[in-house]
């Protein structure tokens, strides 16, 4: 770097490249830098899809999308537990021989599971809308399902491998294609709502493209295992368990707004959860590369978990920004996004949030829960209380509307997070690390009464929204100071 007396020279882009793949904070930069392309491509799609399609339109696409999440994350043929216990230590032959069997057995059982369900659900839709939904829409999402179960397989691989950079590329693409292609059949083919799936489906195939690439001649072209295949058949019903937890949620919800108030309201709930799972992509982009970090210092009785904190709490202080600015400014936001369309979804945004940040605290307490072998206990309270929150959604849709959902959505969150830490506790002593985002949680809300009660003049609430920012930046000033040393050693490839 320093070829002669009295000259510096800049370091060359390769040698940064190198570095960015050889550091943490550089892997987690690169697959949130690709998150962040992902959400302005979505955030610019929407002015535009929105001059043709409405609320209830994208009811429709979130209706029928949560059926497709559903059976691609219940059919992964195993993969959640076998990939992480036997993907690290196998073979290059017997990583290939797994991935095709579990890809061959994932593909084979989101196609039937979802002929099983759709099929049956769009004949008797009418239960639940006024709206017919286009063939080509369910048939474009029964397609979706075995190609999204392959890709999440394809997404365990890279991040139980370390390879970020793989998932970075399969969301960049995705991201591209699903923009072009849902454009190109909106107002050239002038196809309406299906156009939604026909963007859905392009990107999909296009990430599962991109993931048979990156792993390679040897894995797409392998043959299948019956040893594989049998322990897939072994393992399916416990993740299929977990998946359908997670998948009949999003549609129970959905479902039962439909039938309640209209699929006008799920088009509303499911703009603002955009948002929010943008935010939750964010958080990904961090998990993907942290995990095996913090099953690390689970194991260590000694650890205080700083790589943990270091790596979540810039993630925490980003989501509250995010809160802190929409509890204030988000229905001008919403309303210059979405054409004055969905201005409804603006007052849910900020509580979104506020579960956001729920679901990025005790990690810590996660981490020693998967770590010493208490995950199973860990997974049957989501049951539970998926199952008792799903009860109880029904009457709270009747009486709140939408406000019922996410108020129970935020109870969950609390309560299993709650449980987490006292699982974990009873196995060693648990740091708590979440100053942040209990700040974060309480300004959040403070700000969205203030707002609804008080309607303060612009001024003002630029005034407290910058207040609230400069405090939140105070109180996690030392993660900020750790990530800018990062970002210095990545760049001049010296200590700050």
């Amino acid at each position: 770097m320093f070829p002669t007396m009295g000259a510096v020279k800049r370091p060359a882009p390769y040698e940064i490249l190198g570095r960015i793949r050889r550091h943490f904070v550089g892997r987690v930069v690169t697959l949130a830098a690709a998150t962040m392309f992902n959400a302005i491509l979505s955030v610019a799609l929407l002015p535009l899809v929105t001059r043709h399609l409405g609320a209830s339109d994208y009811g429709i696409y979130g209706l029928v999308m949560s059926i497709v999440v559903l059976v691609s994350a219940a059919a992964d043929g195993g993969a959640g537990l076998l990939v992480p216990a036997h993907y690290g230590s196998a073979s290059a032959s017997e990583r290939a021989r797994l991935f095709v069997s579990l890809a061959l057995f994932a593909g084979i059982a989101a196609t039937a599971a979802g002929l099983l369900m759709i099929v049956p659900w769009l004949w008797h839709h009418g239960t639940f809308s006024d709206q017919a939904i286009p063939l080509a829409a369910v048939a474009l999402s029964v397609a979706l399902m075995p190609m999204r179960a392959i890709t999440n397989i394809a997404v365990m691989i890279f991040s139980v491998t370390d390879r970020a950079l793989a998932i970075a590329a399969q969301l960049a693409v995705q991201s591209l294609v699903t923009f072009l292609s849902t454009l190109v059949a909106l107002f050239e083919f002038e196809m309406g709502v299906t156009s939604l799936f026909i963007g859905a489906f392009c990107g999909q195939f296009a990430a599962l493209g991109v993931g048979l690439v990156a792993l390679g001649c040897r894995h797409v072209w392998s043959s299948p295992s019956r040893d594989w295949l049998c322990r897939a058949a072994t393992n399916s019903p416990t993740t299929a368990a977990s998946g359908i937890v997670d998948g009949t949620r999003g549609f129970g919800e959905n479902a039962l707004l439909t039938s309640a108030i209209s699929l006008h309201a799920v088009g509303i709930l499911g703009h603002a959860r955009l948002y929010h799972g943008l935010l939750m992509a964010l958080s990904n982009s961090v998990g993907h590369n942290l995990w095996s970090k913090s099953l690390e210092e689970a194991r260590n009785p000694r650890s205080s978990f700083e790589i943990t904190r270091s790596a979540w709490t810039p993630v925490q202080i980003a989501v509250t920004c995010a809160g802190i600015i929409f509890a204030f400014v988000g229905r001008e936001i919403v309303d210059f996004i979405g054409n004055g369309k969905f201005t409804e979804a603006a007052p849910y945004i900020p509580a979104l949030f506020v579960i956001a940040l729920i679901q990025t605290t005790e990690q810590p307490a996660n981490a020693i829960v998967c770590a010493l072998g208490r995950a199973a206990l860990a997974t049957w309270a989501r049951i539970i209380l998926a199952g008792g929150s799903f009860i109880a959604l029904y009457p709270t849709i009747l009486l709140f509307g939408i406000k019922g959902v996410i108020a129970i959505c935020i109870i969950e969150a609390v309560v299993y997070r709650l449980y987490l830490r006292l699982l974990a506790s009873r196995e060693r002593q648990v740091p708590f690390q979440d100053h942040v985002a209990v700040f974060g949680c309480f300004a959040i809300f403070a700000e969205i009464v203030y707002v609804h009660w008080a309607v303060p003049p612009l001024t003002l609430q630029v005034a407290l929204m910058t207040a609230g920012i400069a405090m939140l930046f105070v109180i996690g000033r030392r993660s900020i100071s750790e990530m800018i040393s990062a970002g210095r050693q990545i760049v001049l490839g010296q200590p700050a």
